[in-house]
């Protein structure tokens, strides 16, 4: 409910003609003055503010810097003042009335604009960034979207009027400026192709009338992770006046070597697992001349899942160097495109590379974001990914590339994906046990100093359902306190912050990877009675 109805007066001299908005502490109201003039009243309850709303001088700070910032496509500062009502404190803020209706509801009304029309918003948008990011103290706007933009009603497509500031209003950083920008970017996406951009963006495969190349390599431009370092820059590239070049698309080589390690040495406990990735696996895999003469089937890859932080792509890269392969570690960004097929483009590319670094190890993170099912989804653009994924994992054994995939959500996963001949091995990663916990504070407590009384075995009580990233915390923060003091790290300062360390998975999760572990060993038990050729 507004706090203030229609008819009443807001500090004696603003009647309320009608409230117009209302979320978070923030209420818009359209109101007339003494002389019956209109005009927009922005009302703050500065008591449901965030603390970093307020400047120095305990002012709103979007009211304050909108005192001495003006633009065309601002509505106009006329007036401010501070009030009570109901024992709470409010500010208020008075711009010019402008005839409009919000981008929202002309969307709403009638969803297609016209290319030419959406240039010209973005562009007036863009020059008002300008003057925002170049003031003497830039500023960012924050809350750009199809809410913040209001559109004449007299037809100037080109008049439109920005509002709807972020409360932070801070001064603007490199950072801000690009993240005001790629605002932008998913404002034209929705505006040219009539749906919000996707995370990672995809460009539709509909190209609406009018749209040329330039402009889409502004919007790829603009939503890459790059993006543009100025509104100026933006501006040029929808005019034609600088040449925006189609963002490369890369191959995903962010881990590109032999990893150098210990191999299974430093992977703490887990002897079932590491037992049956060496006899099942690796024996296979160190020496394909014994398995094509004894016609041992050469492994495509595996799945690893289980609680999050429990080591999943630790041993794989423990598992590579004790290989003696090539490792790539391979995150969903690293194959994200937002050109059409530009995603299966680059799984082509990925294996092509590997093939020719073999013997070569792909590590993917949070498979289920690559490989999902294909029923989920009507985007024709994924089930495609899906189906070269499948492509290139049937027979990679042969050519000495092995997969490993990581999830914390298997059943996420494309049933196609799990069958033998893709993914040979399914294995569970649990939770550190006893012999794994003992093994990780040994791990991580090397090389520092330490005191003669760690009791290995108490800290491991102590930590029960605590996973791995959790005792690297605790080890790394024993170690912190110590070197402010320059003392060995004690076992009683472990146990002082283990007890202040308390563990984030709950019985809940536990009883769902519990629950998910047998229904995976289900799928296991069933895809080997169905194969035509026994395994």
């Amino acid at each position: 409910m507004a706090t203030f109805e229609k008819g009443e007066y807001i500090d004696s001299r603003y009647l309320v003609v009608f409230p117009l908005l209302q979320e978070s502490g923030t209420e818009v109201y359209r109101v007339r003055d003494g002389q019956r003039q209109l005009h927009f009243l922005t009302l703050y309850n500065c008591d449901m503010l965030p603390a970093d709303a307020f400047n120095e001088r305990g002012e709103v700070k979007v009211v304050a810097m909108r005192r001495s910032v003006s633009h065309p496509n601002l509505c106009a500062y006329e007036d401010s003042g501070v009030i009570e009502r109901g024992g709470q404190r409010f500010s208020y803020m008075v711009t010019q009335f402008v005839s409009s209706e919000t981008l929202a509801d002309r969307l709403q009304r009638s969803p297609e604009i016209k290319i030419a029309d959406v240039r010209q918003i973005v562009l007036s948008i863009l020059r008002l960034l300008r003057h925002l990011h170049t003031q003497p103290q830039p500023v960012v706007h924050g809350r750009i979207s199809k809410k913040s933009v209001l559109l004449d009603l007299t037809g100037n497509i080109s008049d439109i009027k920005l509002s709807d500031f972020s409360l932070q209003c801070q001064p603007a950083t490199e950072s801000d400026i690009k993240a005001d920008l790629r605002d932008v970017g998913r404002l034209l996406y929705r505006l040219c192709f009539g749906q919000e951009a996707q995370l990672p963006p995809r460009m539709p495969n509909v190209t609406p009338s009018g749209m040329d190349a330039q402009l889409l390599s502004v919007i790829a431009k603009a939503l890459d992770g790059n993006g543009f370092g100025s509104a100026d820059e933006m501006m040029k590239a929808m005019l034609g006046t600088i040449e925006i070049a189609k963002p490369s698309e890369r191959t995903a080589t962010q881990q590109d070597a032999k990893p150098k390690g210990n191999g299974f040495a430093d992977v703490a406990g887990m002897e079932d697992l590491k037992k049956l990735l060496n006899e099942s696996v690796l024996y296979v895999l160190r020496d394909q001349e014994r398995a094509k003469r004894y016609n041992l089937g050469i492994p495509n890859g595996m799945l690893l899942y289980g609680p999050p932080g429990c080591g999943k792509t630790f041993i794989a890269e423990r598992f590579a160097e004790e290989a003696g392969f090539n490792y790539k570690f391979v995150k969903t960004s690293d194959l994200a495109s937002i050109y059409i097929h530009g995603t299966q483009g680059l799984i082509g590319n990925l294996f092509d590379e590997a093939r020719s670094k073999a013997p070569t190890v792909l590590c993917f993170d949070e498979f289920e974001a690559m490989a999902s099912r294909r029923t989920d989804h009507h985007n024709a653009n994924i089930s495609g990914e899906v189906n070269e994924l499948l492509s290139q994992l049937n027979n990679c054994g042969k050519d000495r590339v092995f997969v490993i995939a990581t999830t914390n959500q298997p059943d996420l996963i494309d049933p196609a994906i799990l069958r033998v001949g893709r993914m040979d091995h399914i294995i569970y990663v649990p939770m550190p046990d006893d012999a794994a916990r003992i093994g990780l504070f040994k791990i991580h407590l090397t090389n520092r100093p330490c005191a003669n009384d760690i009791d290995y075995r108490q800290l491991a009580l102590l930590t029960k359902n605590y996973i791995a990233s959790e005792i690297a915390y605790v080890c790394n923060k024993a170690a912190l306190e110590a070197s402010r003091t320059n003392s060995d790290i004690s076992n009683a300062l472990l146990v002082s912050i283990v007890r202040q360390t308390k563990p984030r998975t709950t019985r809940e999760t536990q009883q769902y990877y519990e629950r998910m572990k047998k229904r995976m060993e289900n799928i296991q038990d069933e895809r080997r009675t169905i194969g035509i050729i026994p395994r």
